[in-house]
């Protein structure tokens, strides 16, 4: 259940991530939005790729040339609103985050999955949250109004960050964390078809 629920995760927020920068494209400029690109692209594909090697477990093959391809697709999508510079930057970066998360994918035994998705699931999250707030905080400062700038031009001060919503953090953050943590406890519960364990098991001579 957790797997299906990382997949789907992963799916909303890169596709989120993507319209975002689509709606704020003319405010992501030169620095700005080569990162965003790079780390979008670098944390979806490797989770991606993680998911991948857990699904074609035992088929290196199979999980890294699909995540290729998911790293071309999902760098082309973020970059192309930008620059040919950020859509190159989302492919690279994809590209490294999805042939490792493959590979760390393979690694990870099975009765370990549950651990280690529940780990990319939570930094997934944090970090496209980083990046809609650098957006969000770019937006804000692109709003100030040009006497204020000059102002803080003026005094050496910088421009204040861009608030936080609470409600919207609560939903992008918390809400999907603890989707993941009752999709992990669930899993582990006897109804996923683990007979519950006595602490007295018979053991043969």
């Amino acid at each position: 259940m957790l797997l299906n629920i990382s997949i789907l995760i992963v799916f909303i927020y890169t596709v989120l991530c993507i319209m975002f920068v689509q709606l704020n494209r003319h405010i992501l400029t030169n620095m700005t939005g080569m990162v965003v690109a790079m780390t979008t692209g670098l944390m979806s594909n490797l989770t991606i790729g993680v998911i991948l090697g857990m699904l074609f477990a035992q088929n290196l093959v199979v999980s890294t040339g699909i995540s290729i391809l998911f790293c071309f697709l999902i760098g082309y999508l973020i970059g192309r609103p930008l620059s040919l510079l950020a859509v190159i930057e989302g492919i690279g970066g994809g590209i490294m985050g999805g042939v490792h998360g493959a590979m760390l994918g393979e690694m990870i035994p099975k009765r370990q999955w549950d651990v280690m998705l529940f780990i990319m699931d939570a930094m997934f999250i944090a970090v496209t949250a980083l990046v809609i707030y650098l957006i969000q905080d770019r937006k804000h400062r692109e709003g100030e109004p040009v006497a204020a700038v000059s102002s803080v031009k003026e005094n050496r001060s910088t421009v204040p960050a861009a608030p936080v919503r609470t409600s919207f953090w609560m939903i992008y953050i918390v809400l999907p964390v603890v989707i993941l943590c009752v999709a992990a406890w669930m899993g582990h519960s006897p109804s996923a078809g683990e007979p519950p364990s006595s602490g007295h098991e018979m053991h043969s001579m």
